[in-house]
């Protein structure tokens, strides 16, 4: 039978600040998850929807995902963050998955997307439980809010897990070319300063942003993902 993951690979994407775009020691990526489809690589949406509502799935999914973490680390210097569905925080394997890399949590980070939970489990209207992002936090693991504004990475639940995170993303993508640059970036000071009255230790990531007018008014003590700075590139 054939291993429906073993295409899967992982591509990284640089995260800079503007004050230093040269690759350093302790350079920032985050891991994108990709699978071979033929001569290109592709987010693998119909698997990884799959090993998220099948708990069965979801064990073999997070094996692949281990081997493809032990082989990065041990090969690639650098910090990495890697995305978690918030429907894997109701699963125990999620958990082992990353006391299995806790010797390694200065060099991993966790970004929790936006996505909403297919299957809950506890209290119904606890939208967002606290005992995971506890045990996480407790591993050690630094923790990011990403895509905040999108789907369930709204204000609530950056005030209910902000003792937890060190960081939130904001991606331009979610503004769909329905707004203009000039409101845009008044919107995402305007954000920013939200985000340090709820907690000023938070750091903040603009992503796909790639305009270089664009990029010249946003911050420059914020960080950035974008394709002006780095494409991503498969990790080896």
């Amino acid at each position: 039978m054939q291993d429906r993951y073993e295409n899967f690979t992982f591509f990284r994407q640089r995260i800079v600040s503007k004050q230093n775009t040269e690759v350093i020691q302790g350079e920032e990526y985050e891991l994108l998850l990709r699978s071979k489809r033929g001569e290109t690589y592709v987010f693998p949406e119909k698997e990884f929807g799959e090993a998220m509502v099948d708990r069965l799935e979801h064990k073999q999914y997070l094996k692949k995902i281990e081997y493809l973490l032990e082989r990065v680390l041990q090969k690639n210097s650098g910090i990495y963050s890697i995305n978690i569905d918030p429907q894997e925080l109701y699963y125990e394997e999620t958990f082992l998955l990353f006391e299995h890399f806790k010797n390694k949590n200065q060099r991993l980070k966790i970004e929790l997307t936006e996505h909403s939970p297919y299957i809950k489990a506890g209290d119904y209207y606890n939208a967002f439980p606290l005992e995971p992002m506890i045990r996480l936090h407790e591993l050690g693991f630094e923790i990011v809010l990403d895509d905040f504004l999108s789907g369930i990475n709204g204000i609530d639940r950056l005030i209910a897990l902000s003792p937890f995170i060190s960081r939130v993303k904001i991606s331009k993508l979610i503004f769909k070319k329905k707004v203009s640059d000039s409101a845009v970036c008044s919107f995402i000071y305007e954000i920013y300063k939200l985000i340090q009255e709820i907690n000023p230790n938070l750091s903040l990531v603009i992503e796909a942003e790639e305009s270089e007018e664009m990029l010249k008014k946003l911050s420059d003590t914020w960080y950035y993902q974008t394709y002006y700075f780095d494409k991503p590139s498969k990790v080896n």
